[in-house]
């Protein structure tokens, strides 16, 4: 169509050009690559990495410390298979050792660019990005929605907890037909204003945090009025299998999710929903157990290697979540690594009084009403808080269905499995925290 024509072959190479970046050089790189070989990804990742290698023991203080103290040279590391030669490092690491050593000194002050982000801490954490790393990044979350069948210059809808305060994001707004709706309060008054935003609009897409979406898709359900179909729906953070299927059941159409983080190479479901394609041409991607040994199949931390960011190299990353990965290969024909489930963050594993650890999906599953019948579908929304002296509070929010014997049930369920105190609480919403995320699961410390 003209318009994907226009927005792909002159308002992107003229934003390029405005902005110093290469989003269109590198969308048109992932389009190519994206049916490449496993020898050709492979191949692709070793030739990244031994330049990062080679640029990190040359100008960032951090590694070329860690190299002399290990008797390393850029030489040892070939390929992916010698990354455990490198350290593991983690948020708290480069916040301790400071900026400036993660920083190189190659990269003058402008030609990079500062970036904070809090968290589910709330604490910032602050890091260099090249425009050339945050191009690669743009153009491998575009190749992600052009999987589900967006284009550039269709319209979309972007709904966010933060108002829309720059007026260059907004001048994007205009130009890539982005409707930007505020969450706000999500009083059911704001609700019904979202609603009629979406239906005026009539977007191919809608991009959210499955939180507020799951809030909305559940108020849409009971206004049938509503009847506008978006062609599909993204999300990010964890997507639970009863949030994605209320927002496909009010929305009537499928949900394609995401996942990406800093220093992390982003990954989408495809048309065949099998898993989530890794994009492998952004970053190498480790999933480890807890012995820092290898997952082929399994659950284990995702530990990351961003090939593009030469001003403050993220290298064997601990990005601090869990997934499940599997070596089957995707039906759609790609051979790109695929995680097959994002389990949640490691600060989300709950260790109970008898030793055992529970992470989000234990407890997804047993509020499934196909798994758990008892509870008659009467729990919406669910937060686990442990605390300090051990004990645990269920925060519930709940339906016309739930009983007082429901409530106990649960009690006693993981009374048994904590070996601990377990508490009930009623409350009428959980809320969403800044970045537009709720936490399952909080631990106090």
């Amino acid at each position: 169509m003209l318009r994907h024509f226009i927005q792909e072959q002159l308002v992107l190479p003229l934003s390029d050009m405005l902005t110093g970046q290469s989003v269109h050089s590198k969308l048109r790189f992932l389009m190519k690559s994206c049916y490449w070989s496993r020898e050709q990804l492979d191949a692709f990742q070793n030739e990244r990495l031994r330049l990062l290698v080679e640029h990190i023991f040359r100008s960032v203080p951090f590694y070329q410390d860690y190299a002399r103290e290990h008797n390393l040279q850029a030489s040892d590391i070939q390929t992916k298979a010698d990354l455990y030669k490198l350290p593991v490092v983690s948020k708290e690491i480069m916040r301790a050792e400071g900026i400036e050593r993660f920083t190189s000194t190659a990269f003058p002050a402008n030609k990079r660019i500062l970036m904070s982000s809090s968290g589910s801490t709330g604490q910032p954490f602050k890091h260099y990005i090249t425009r050339e790393d945050y191009s690669m990044d743009i153009a491998a979350n575009l190749r992600g929605w052009y999987d589900m069948g967006w284009r550039l210059g269709d319209k979309y809808v972007k709904i966010s907890q933060n108002p829309r305060s720059s007026f260059l994001k907004r001048l994007q707004d205009i130009v890539t037909r982005n409707m930007y709706i505020a969450t706000a309060d999500l009083s059911d008054r704001h609700l019904i204003e979202i609603m009629r935003q979406i239906e005026s609009y009539r977007p191919v897409a809608i991009r959210s945090y499955p939180d507020p979406l799951y809030i909305i898709a559940q108020f849409r359900l009971q206004h049938p009025e509503f009847v506008w179909q978006p062609m599909a729906i993204t999300t990010g953070n964890t997507l639970h299998d009863h949030i994605r299927r209320t927002i496909e059941e009010a929305f009537h159409c499928p949900v394609y999710d995401s996942y990406a983080s800093e220093g992390n190479a982003v990954c989408f479901e495809c048309h065949t929903h099998e898993g989530y394609h890794i994009a492998e041409e952004y970053g190498i991607t480790e999933v480890l157990d807890e012995e820092g040994i290898p997952v082929v199949n399994g659950q284990g931390r995702v530990v990351t290697t961003d090939l593009w960011n030469f001003a403050h190299p993220f290298i064997r990353y601990d990005v601090q979540d869990r997934v499940e990965v599997t070596d089957k290969r995707c039906s759609c024909g790609r051979a790109h690594k695929l995680v097959k489930r994002i389990l949640g963050r490691d600060n989300e594993v709950l260790i109970a009084p008898n030793g055992k650890r529970f992470i989000v999906h234990h407890f997804t599953v047993y509020f499934e009403p196909t798994v758990t019948p008892a509870l008659q579908d009467s729990i919406d929304q669910f937060q686990v808080i442990r605390h300090t002296d051990q004990s645990a509070t269920f925060l519930l929010v709940v339906n016309g269905r739930y009983t007082d014997a429901i409530g106990r049930l649960i009690a006693d369920y993981w009374q048994e499995q904590f070996g601990g105190k377990v508490d009930i609480r009623i409350v009428d919403r959980i809320p969403i925290m800044h970045n537009n995320k709720r936490r399952f699961i909080i631990i106090e410390k």
